[in-house]
């Protein structure tokens, strides 16, 4: 929420600035479509993998946890570290990247497709995973998601 309504806003506004409306031509009736959809989807999909990336690695790189955890009470630690203080730079790194770097190719035409599947399966992945109950991005980081209060 923090971070995805300020997005949705700034979204929107790249999108209004750089995408050009459609016209119909009166004598044919053919639809053409604007220009610059591309580009939004560009520039939309680079920032909001950025941001994500970037607001995951300092918070977690600073105490474990976004507001979300705070607000939920978990907190994500190394298997088998302490609950004290953050993660290491290259273990919030590896965390964030493997969760929110799909969204920096998300403006491929085919790719988007491929980076969305990844994302859920990323997700649900800890539905079936035992006995840590981890999602991808925990495998590859070798962290844990604990309860905290």
């Amino acid at each position: 929420m923090v971070v995805g309504i300020p997005f949705g806003i700034i979204s929107v506004v790249i999108t209004a600035i750089v995408v050009t409306s459609g016209s119909i031509d009166l004598r044919t009736g053919v639809y053409s479509p604007g220009s610059g959809v591309f580009l939004a989807t560009l520039l939309v999909a680079i920032l909001g993998g950025v941001v994500m990336v970037g607001y995951e690695f300092v918070m977690l790189r600073q105490r474990g946890q976004t507001l979300g955890k705070i607000a939920m009470g978990i907190k994500v630690v190394p298997v088998g570290g302490s609950l004290d203080g953050g993660l290491d730079v290259d273990v919030a790194g590896k965390r964030a990247i493997v969760m929110w770097g799909p969204q920096l190719v998300r403006w491929i035409p085919v790719v988007e497709y491929l980076a969305a599947i990844f994302a859920l399966l990323n997700m649900l992945w800890l539905l079936w995973d035992r006995p840590l109950q981890q999602a991808l991005h925990d495998k590859v980081a070798k962290t844990v998601v604990v309860k905290v209060r």
